[in-house]
């Protein structure tokens, strides 16, 4: 979206056009972290478990005894893979596939490492090689249609988790995929539907409920608020569920709501930016609390120097306090951030003119 645009189409005043790019602003933020972002489903890294170390001591113990068994490396493997010492990993895996080159397994672990690592080229070459050994064999399938979707390859990766399906048609994680897919394609309706059978075939499936509610929260619909709460029953400190909830509010007009929400997100994470420039708008522009919207842009600027919106919120909130030396401040800092960025550009001339 240009900004120049905004000016044109809408004859507002100076004042008007200030506050319609500020809640603008808060608008994309959404849309730009949340709606066009690929969700990886590849097996996220946990960290150690208490009895870890005693495992790992069992493992070389083990493999003291036993130097030339493949699947003990593949198991020290994993253990290294899951407290992220990747090098180390990478050098069982390696040495498993050395001694045993014909297990599906050992090749699906090299491809979480390639994947982890950012090697999705390598990461897809070993999942053809699982799937070589082993064709129905659905981790791998849809580990291949998630490198297709990441890559924007919509056909190909339904194909893959079409083979998934056929292997098993209650896979939750293949209707999550292929979601996904539709989404990508902005095929609305599917991705709903494909999203929804994904929570009925597992009803603790967090990352189908965030996006069955941010699917939702697109249309307007006010189903994507029990979406996120039942994310957040899933996942109570979930970052992105407090703030997509407190974000529908917000765009919903909902305001007492979306600042109770974005409160419980700080609780959680007091260096939220997002969610101190957020209450900070609606306080300024809803409420009129101008020394409570100076507190959270202030917040947002400490946490995010460069915030150049939270500069030129709190600008807009010094103007709207008589403050006129802060305001001009703050978009000074504003510009300085920014050169281009035109409302300060415009609020600063406004304030010159009445000098």
């Amino acid at each position: 979206m240009k900004q120049n645009n905004n000016y044109q189409i809408f004859k507002f005043s100076n004042f008007q056009i200030i506050l319609f790019f500020l809640l603008t602003v808060s608008a994309v933020a959404l849309v730009s972290c949340s709606n066009n972002t690929v969700v990886s489903e590849t097996k996220k890294i946990d960290s150690i478990p208490k009895n870890g170390l005693e495992e790992l001591n069992q493992l070389n113990s083990k493999l003291l005894q036993q130097p030339n068994n493949a699947d003990l490396y593949h198991q020290r493997a994993k253990y290294y893979y899951t407290s992220k010492e990747f090098q180390k990993s990478f050098s069982d895996i390696t040495q498993a596939l050395k001694i045993d080159s014909s297990k599906a397994g050992f090749y699906l672990t090299l491809s979480d490492l390639y994947f982890v690592t950012n090697q999705t080229g390598k990461a897809k070459e070993a999942l053809e090689k699982c799937i070589k050994l082993d064709e129905k064999n659905p981790d791998a399938l849809l580990k291949l249609a998630e490198l297709y979707l990441y890559v924007r390859k919509h056909e190909q990766s339904m194909k893959y988790i079409n083979l998934a399906l056929k292997i098993n048609q209650y896979n939750a994680k293949a209707y999550f995929m292929k979601g996904m897919n539709y989404k990508e394609l902005r095929d609305t309706a599917r991705a709903i539907s494909s999203m929804q059978t994904a929570v009925e075939q597992d009803q603790q499936y967090y990352n189908a409920f965030v996006q069955l509610g941010i699917l939702s929260a697109a249309k307007k619909s006010s189903l994507a608020i029990q979406y996120y709460k039942n994310a957040l029953k899933i996942a109570p400190g979930s970052i992105e569920a407090w703030y997509n909830l407190g974000k529908y509010y917000q765009d919903n007009n909902d305001f007492n709501n979306a600042l109770e929400t974005y409160t419980n997100l700080l609780q959680i994470n007091k260096d939220n930016k997002n969610a101190h420039y957020n209450i900070g708008v609606i306080q300024l522009t809803n409420f009129k609390k101008y020394d409570i919207a100076l507190i959270h842009f202030t917040e947002a600027i400490r946490i995010e120097p460069k915030y150049v919106q939270a500069y030129y919120g709190r600008g807009i909130t010094y103007k709207s306090k008589g403050d006129t030396r802060l305001a001009s401040e703050d978009f000074q800092a504003c510009i300085a951030i920014n050169p281009n960025f035109e409302p300060a550009q415009i609020a600063l001339k406004e304030l010159n003119k009445k000098k």
